[in-house]
């Protein structure tokens, strides 16, 4: 009861603290954004937890920062907006995460903490890039995925596998991509929850596209720096 307690004061104490920086709720979707509308904030704690499921095939992490906790391998409400053109955001962003494999070695599993905010549209795209001068650049991989599960629940993982492989060299830097078809499934808006396991700044690259001001002078380009808050939680698994 005690660590019941301590865990529903700490999210209250995080919401309270992000309340003079966020927006309203997004309709009845249960969810706060800020005011960019580049982060989602789940306004409660999910009301059944469902356990993690140990990969099947024995494939290895490449890279990754899933929690070994079946009941929390990542962090249910606090994560990154990923969004198509037509959602209810009303623009476009997508989220992407550096790795650098230290062997040779074939990537066979993508797994990324993603649930739709709006179930209008549950469709999203979970690809491997090149990296670009410390930007992604192009896609090697593309998984056309379905986010299951909505925001804020915990902790089922969105999957893309390969049988074949998807070959990645040692000391290469790549980038694992959340974005959107806009040809085809604009209307996603969803969430990528960030990790429970390491509080340290990383590099993260973000796109943003809008008809309006919201992107600013990066409109249309990817732009990296160092992460303000966690990662999202994601695994890169091969052998």
């Amino acid at each position: 009861m005690t660590h019941k307690k301590l865990v529903c004061s700490l999210l209250c104490l995080a919401l309270a603290m992000l309340a003079s920086i966020t927006a309203a709720a997004a309709d009845d979707t249960g969810v706060s954004l800020t005011r960019d509308g580049r982060m989602a904030i789940a306004t409660k704690a999910p009301s059944t937890v469902t356990p993690a499921q140990l990969d099947p095939a024995g494939n290895k992490v490449i890279s990754g920062n899933l929690s070994d906790f079946p009941f929390g391998i990542f962090f249910c409400c606090f994560g990154n907006t990923i969004s198509g053109s037509s959602s209810a955001l009303g623009f476009e962003v997508w989220v992407a995460i550096p790795f650098t494999p230290a062997t040779n070695v074939s990537i066979h599993k993508l797994e990324a903490s993603v649930g739709w905010i709006e179930n209008t549209d549950t469709n999203f795209l979970l690809s491997v890039y090149h990296d670009d001068n410390g930007v992604p650049g192009k896609a090697i991989k593309t998984f056309a995925v379905v986010a299951a599960n909505q925001y804020g629940a915990c902790c089922t993982l969105v999957t893309a596998s390969s049988s074949a492989g998807i070959p990645v060299a040692a000391g290469t830097q790549y980038w694992l991509v959340v974005s959107t078809n806009d040809k085809k499934h604009g209307a996603f808006f969803g969430g990528w929850a960030f990790n429970s396991t390491d509080m340290r700044a990383h590099l993260i690259a973000s796109w943003c596209k809008s008809t309006g001001t919201q992107c600013g002078s990066n409109n249309g380009k990817w732009v990296a720096g160092q992460s303000g808050d966690p990662l999202p939680a994601y695994a890169v698994l091969g052998h």
